[in-house]
């Protein structure tokens, strides 16, 4: 068989052309290209590939005569000299000293693993949105609602409000108008066929694919949603109703959502959405399926969905927000609330407003994430000077035989910083091994879809990290066992000087220091994370579950909630509309007697059903709850505590307000309630009574909840055949207001852990 099949490595032979000596390279390539072709021939390719390579590097490392390293430029040669003298003796050093470089391995590479996950978890974060084609121009158009006490920054904006900005602003390029996705208030259900999916919807005008970076994969952006007859579906929904072959577009497709019931057709598919895209939805509407149902949206005094726009090249973003702030006064007299613009990119990490101020968001995770990756590869460090330093009299005659032979500091000095980089490069295949052990458990975590991806932005951050670790641990060994005068290593006069063992007992506190600070914040996050799960709320959360009215369901929710409650196991069900957890809406409209002209305070809307206050254990201070006892309830209203009090009233119960127009009497009064993040206040509220909403709730007995919750499906199943149940508890709803903070409590545990660990392990050293 000839050499041509059997190539040998060409960047090892190149390699080998660089540092042996031409004279003896010839003969040197035939050698090893007869043991390539033997060893193919007989053990496989693999296996000669790898051997080829092994005998390259003991050429190069010198276990061959000296005389073959002969490179042309004397520079070139001098150099690889030091590094392959200095990287032989670092490792016969690790041969040596076995424990210190045990110590220092793990040290280091539990430190690197650390900071390298909190990499990938900063990385992802700072992703979020940026992969929009317009990612500089693209802003969303935010509203501050000024109130008695203070200022709400809110996403919502009139649905005129993207064309007017696009006709009448120079700087806008483009702008759209999203719908805000559930607005109907239940999972929407498509069906096509005998197939029915349960999907999430996005209501959007005609300008929504030119604005955001959603490719098509079939249709133009410029026409999709020209019709409100039409629907763009996602790729995948594409391959569960029509399967991968043929084009759907023009196929007809049913959807249901409250009470939304027609058929779209279908005008293009667009491709998966990234994992980094704040929006998740499978299929796109036209903005008009919302506006037609919810005509009051159509003018400037309402507001639900949100804008966003695109600035024109070098329009400025600052000037623009102060020009729009008090555009909607010149459509609507009298309208005091403001506009601004934020990126829209920068929503994600920045998306606390106090005051109308910003105040940061999840941003101060990511710093918060980085510090304790700093620290944690300092503590790391730390030990490996603590060790370097504390086995320098072993190391003395060695340094003291070079300087007496004429080796110069400098060249010292390389040699430590050689040992500390091999041994941070070991490390970090070590991290990097560990990463991908332990990224699943991490990704279950976080919540994300983290992976290590080998592209020039991981490998020049692992290069940049191991660098400054190699430099940060080497350093300070490197100049100390450096510094001594020969004569005095070989009269054994040298001994630990006081500063010099202070220092190590400094950096021995300063890690202990890091690490009690660290037990520290562990503890105060875990007694806020129990106060929030203890904390009584001023309803019953537990042993609660809910479930939307989709389908066949929202019309027959009377029958199906009698059916609940003659469950024995069932202790109440009741309906509720929005959420009942910080996603409900809000109004200001509300007149009452008494009422100052200026008090703009905004209600949160709740809309319920017989048996909610019931349900959720809630107590009723004054007056008396909604009940089918007293006929028709449409025109009665409760409020909470903090409601009466902002309205200013006396003895409330009996009294009529004026809520959209209509006279409503008040028949009780709500003892206040967390329906909120407790980082909010509680709020004023108004309770209203609906005999059809898009949710219910239902109360179970303690025990038993298996069995019972079998039962529910059953019940739900017999209205809603094919389509399968899905519910959430209540508590577990209550947590997803937390979720940042209990992801945060998990990993500071565990990284607080590994930093504790690393200094015990220096501690040993």
């Amino acid at each position: 068989m000839s050499l041509s099949n059997k190539r040998t490595p060409s960047f090892a032979n190149w390699l080998l052309s660089k540092c042996i000596d031409r004279i003896l390279l010839e003969e040197f390539f035939g050698d090893l290209r007869e043991m390539y072709e033997e060893r193919t021939n007989s053990k496989g390719k693999v296996y000669a590939y790898i051997m080829y390579w092994v005998e390259t590097f003991h050429l190069i490392l010198g276990f061959t005569s000296p005389q073959l390293f002969k490179p042309q430029n004397k520079s070139l040669a001098l150099m690889i000299d030091m590094i392959i003298h200095n990287t032989v003796l670092a490792f016969r050093s690790f041969r040596r000293f076995k424990t210190s470089f045990s110590i220092n391995l793990i040290g280091l590479s539990s430190g690197l693993a650390a900071a390298l996950l909190i990499f990938l978890w900063i990385n992802d974060e700072q992703s979020i949105d940026t992969f929009h084609e317009h990612d500089d121009r693209l802003y969303q158009v935010m509203q501050n609602f000024t109130r008695p006490d203070d200022i709400i920054t809110r996403e919502s904006t009139s649905a005129l409000l993207a064309r007017a900005l696009e006709e009448e602003m120079p700087e806008v390029e483009m702008a759209t108008s999203v719908g805000t996705p559930g607005l109907f208030g239940t999972d929407g259900v498509i069906q096509y066929e005998d197939k029915m999916l349960r999907v999430v919807e996005q209501y959007a005008d005609e300008r929504f694919f030119n604005v955001f970076s959603y490719p098509l994969l079939i249709g133009s952006p410029e026409h999709v949603l020209s019709s409100k007859q039409n629907v763009v579906i996602s790729e995948e929904m594409a391959k569960s109703l029509f399967g991968s072959q043929g084009n759907p577009v023009g196929e007809v497709i049913a959807w249901k959502a409250g009470k939304v019931d027609q058929s779209y057709v279908v005008s293009g598919v667009f491709k998966k959405l990234p994992v980094n895209s704040s929006l998740q939805f499978d299929m796109v509407f036209s903005i008009d399926v919302i506006l037609d149902k919810r005509t009051y949206l159509r003018d400037w005094q309402n507001t639900d969905p949100r804008t966003f726009v695109v600035l024109k090249e070098h329009a400025n973003a600052s000037l623009f927000s102060e020009k729009i702030k008090s555009f909607i006064a010149t459509k609507l007299e009298g309208y005091r609330h403001t506009l601004f613009v934020q990126k829209y990119s920068d929503r994600y990490l920045n998306g606390r407003y106090e005051n109308g101020l910003p105040v940061g968001g999840r941003i101060q995770y990511v710093k918060l994430f980085a510090i304790i990756a700093g620290l944690i590869l300092l503590i790391a460090c730390i030990n490996f000077m603590n060790l370097s330093t504390a086995r320098a009299s072993r190391r003395l005659k060695e340094i003291g035989v070079k300087k007496a032979l004429g080796a110069n500091r400098s060249s010292l000095i390389s040699q430590h910083l050689i040992e500390a980089l091999l041994i941070t490069s070991i490390s970090i295949v070590i991290a990097l091994v560990i990463v991908g052990m332990v990224l699943p458990t991490f990704n279950l975590i976080m919540g994300k879809q983290l992976f290590i991806k080998f592209d020039w932005v991981l490998l020049a951050s692992i290069a940049c990290i191991g660098l400054v670790t190699a430099l940060l641990a080497g350093s300070y060994p490197a100049l100390y066992l450096t510094g001594f005068d020969p004569i005095a290593i070989f009269k054994s006069k040298i001994s630990g000087s006081v500063s010099d063992l202070w220092a190590r007992r400094g950096l021995v506190v300063f890690q202990f220091s890091i690490s009690i600070i660290l037990i520290s914040s562990i503890l105060i996050i875990s007694s806020q994370i129990e106060f929030i799960q203890n904390k009584n709320l001023g309803f019953k959360k537990e042993h609660v579950l809910y479930f939307n009215t989709d389908g066949e369901l929202d019309r027959n929710s009377s029958g199906i909630i009698n059916e609940l409650k003659n469950e024995s196991s069932v202790i109440n069900a009741a309906m509720f509309g929005h959420n009942f957890l910080d996603r409900s809406g809000s109004t200001s409209g509300i007149r009452w007697e008494g009422k100052e002209p200026d008090n703009n305070t905004e209600f949160v809307n709740f809309e319920m059903g017989y048996g909610l206050i019931e349900t959720f254990d809630l107590e009723v201070v004054d007056g008396r709850t909604f009940s089918p006892d007293f006929g028709n309830e449409r025109g009665k209203v409760m409020f909470n505590e903090k409601a009466i009090e902002a309205m200013g009233l006396d003895n409330p119960v009996g009294k009529i307000i004026n809520l959209w127009g209509e006279d409503k009497e008040i028949v009780g009064v709500v003892k206040d309630f967390h329906f909120q993040s407790l980082h909010e206040e509680i709020k004023p509220a108004i309770f209203q009574f609906y005999p059809e909403l898009s949710s219910i709730v239902v109360r179970i007995q303690a025990d038993n909840q298996q069995e019972t919750i079998k039962r529910i499906g059953e019940i739900y199943q017999a209205y809603n055949p094919g389509l399968a149940f899905t519910f959430n508890f209540f508590d577990q709803e209550y947590e997803t207001l937390y979720r940042s903070e209990l992801q945060i409590a998990s990993l500071t545990k565990y990284f607080g852990a590994i930093a504790i660990i690393i200094s015990c392990l220096g501690l040993f050293g």
